[in-house]
């Protein structure tokens, strides 16, 4: 349980005292975390705590990256004007993918070994270790059967911010039992726009009296289970249709939209106790009229945060390799200047050369007094409070790897997954009477293809896993699968054998990853006249298609999700959820053309598909 209440004198004396400790290297150190991706302990990240005294780590145990890997701006430049003599540490060179399977306890063993090799440094300060588990796709660990949880938008639609608290705290008692002590989440975004590419239904809503009470419950239930919960992403990037990962997001309207919108949920998270922020790559010309990008901005970070909302918590970065700011900046620069404003953690989601940079350039910031050594005593303070209030230094950050998988096999928890997901799960529409299908009807269930990793691709989570519910139903079902958006390839085939079958039930999901998805083959068959029931996790145009008579939205691509949505299909699951989104209209069946239009993003050249993990 994190514990804001612990003796403040003995905190205070505790952390004072080691601080008193650590050198310049070490300080500097504890204010980034950096990426370690797929389960195998290299020297690349054996060289990180050991060498740079690196605070923390962001797993993506799904996911293996490297030097060869896939930064989000491919134009950065490695150029750096390195001290004498100075000695890079190792880089991975692996070909980026998926990673191997890893079992619960596998992987706190991994865990435990590096917070040996932490607190074997002077002076014994183990590691925060992040991760990223909003819900839906946003998951970084699947393996081993972990019970998931639909998106933040799917937590609202039960209507019960008590069931949201639950839900929470059972993501949280399985993942710290695995070794993770701090989460980024919830989102806080408050997602006005309908066409927003990256937010979407990561978002509680697009209300922030909703949003606030569905977050404040989240927060609440992750603090129970053990966890660090980071809101973000701050000041808001909800009224967006840009995607910050490539180009610069900006928080439109003056002060006072500002303040009943965006900011509404960070007050009232705050003044409950919120231990930590996430800041945005965004401009927000309401706080900060120069435009600076609001996590190297001093207006935003040190000057709103801080200063006028109260917030003494732990602030962070999102992932400094983002486009919206390298643009400007690169990556080393971006690092120091973040620190500079304000922030007391970086986020250097990078296997590289990066991790050197910029722990060198915030070193020199310091040495040069662009920081000063009271400020940086500053951040590693909070972030040292941060580790104490969580009882690290009591445990020194190992758990028992032999017991990391018994919260996953709780039967609580395995029977909180499937209720969250019936209560979430929708019945948008059925203009055309499609439901419920009979047996004796004969259907072709059309599946995207989620890359390996980000759908998991064990027997318990994979990227056949609504093909799986279906047939758990009838086997009077044609199987088929596509990539994410279908290539002529998959069209031309499929259409083959389209009129061998009654009725086509065809998934429509949201990936940030993947912009597009299957709208224009939909349309296609519907055109044609075929009879289709559409399944999605997003109840807006882009997931809820125009022109389909029949749509069911389940909020998410995980199993119990997709076993819900099955059940529905077969009359066997009534419509539970209920509509919180108040400036957008429970979507209705027209044959207009869907206004949801791709901005930015990975789309390229026609090309929607990412054919390797992306950090």
């Amino acid at each position: 349980m994190y514990d804001l209440n612990k003796d403040p004198k003995k905190r205070e004396a505790f952390v004072s005292e080691l601080l008193t400790k650590m050198s310049l290297d070490q300080k500097v150190g504890q204010c980034f975390t950096i990426h370690w991706g797929g389960s195998m302990v290299t020297p690349y990240v054996m060289e990180a705590v050991e060498k740079l005294h690196i605070g923390g780590l962001r797993v993506t145990p799904f996911g293996q990256n490297s030097r060869r890997g896939q930064h989000y701006h491919q134009s950065l430049n490695y150029d750096y004007d390195y001290p004498a003599g100075y000695k890079k540490i190792k880089q991975n060179l692996f070909i980026p993918g998926a990673a191997v399977f890893v079992s619960p306890e596998q992987y706190a063993e991994r865990l435990n070994q590096l917070q040996q090799l932490a607190t074997a440094r002077t002076p014994g300060i183990p590691l925060h270790i992040s991760i990223d588990q909003e819900g839906d796709i946003s998951r970084d660990f699947s393996f081993g059967g972990i019970n998931l949880f639909p998106s933040a938008m799917g937590l609202t639609s039960t209507g019960d911010p008590a069931l949201a608290y639950e839900a929470c705290k059972a993501v949280a008692l399985q993942l710290s039992a695995i070794g993770v002590t701090n989460l980024h989440s919830p989102v806080l975004d408050v997602n006005m726009n309908p066409n927003n590419p990256e937010i979407n239904i990561r978002a509680y809503g697009d209300d922030p009296d909703v949003v606030a009470e569905y977050a404040l419950a989240s927060i609440k239930g992750y603090m129970d289970g053990g966890l660090v919960p980071t809101a973000k992403h701050f000041p808001g990037r909800g009224d967006s249709d840009i995607d910050a990962h490539y180009a610069v997001p900006n928080v439109p309207g003056d002060w006072h939209r500002l303040e009943a919108v965006e900011l509404k949920p960070y007050r009232v998270l705050i003044d409950n106790g919120l231990p930590s922020v996430m800041l945005a790559h965004t401009t927000v010309p309401a706080a900060d009229p120069g435009m600076q990008i609001s996590t190297v901005s001093p207006e935003i970070v040190t000057g709103l945060l801080r200063e006028r909302l109260g917030f003494e918590g732990v602030i962070t970065t999102d992932s400094i390799t983002m486009g919206a700011l390298m643009e400007k900046y690169g990556v080393a620069k971006s690092c120091a200047l973040a620190l500079k404003a304000g922030c007391d953690l970086v986020l250097n989601k990078v296997e590289d050369e990066f991790r050197d940079q910029a722990w060198l350039e915030t070193r020199r910031f310091v040495e040069n007094g662009e920081i000063s050594e009271a400020q940086l005593n500053a951040s590693v303070k909070r972030v040292l409070t941060m580790k104490y209030n969580l009882g690290m230094f009591d445990t020194m950050g190992q758990v028992k790897a032999d017991q990391a998988g018994v919260p996953i096999r709780d039967r609580e928890i395995i029977t909180l997954s499937r209720t969250v997901a019936e209560r979430c799960c929708t019945l948008l529409r059925d203009e055309g009477g499609l439901l419920p299908l009979k047996l004796e009807q004969t259907v072709m269930v059309i599946e995207q293809q989620v890359l390996d990793g980000y759908s998991g691709f064990d027997v318990a989570c994979n990227n056949k896993c609504f093909n799986e519910a279906m047939v758990e139903q009838s086997k009077n079902i044609y199987c088929v699968d596509t990539k994410f958006k279908a290539t002529k390839e998959d069209v031309d085939f499929l259409m083959g054998y389209v009129d061998e079958v009654e009725v086509i039930v065809a998934t429509n999901y949201y990936w940030r990853l993947c912009p597009a998805n299957n709208t224009d083959l939909i349309r296609r068959l519907i055109a044609q006249g075929k009879k289709v029931i559409v399944v999605t996790n997003c109840p807006y145009e882009l997931g809820a298609v125009p022109e389909a008579v029949t749509v069911i939205c389940n909020y998410s691509v995980t199993p119990e999700s997709l076993k819900a949505a099955a059940r529905m299909v077969y009359g066997k699951l009534e419509s539970q959820g209920k509509w919180m989104l108040k400036h957008y209209a429970q979507p209705v069946k027209s044959t207009a053309e869907s206004t949801y239009e791709i901005k930015g993003g990975v789309t390229a050249d026609g090309d929607n598909e990412i054919n390797q993990v992306v950090f």
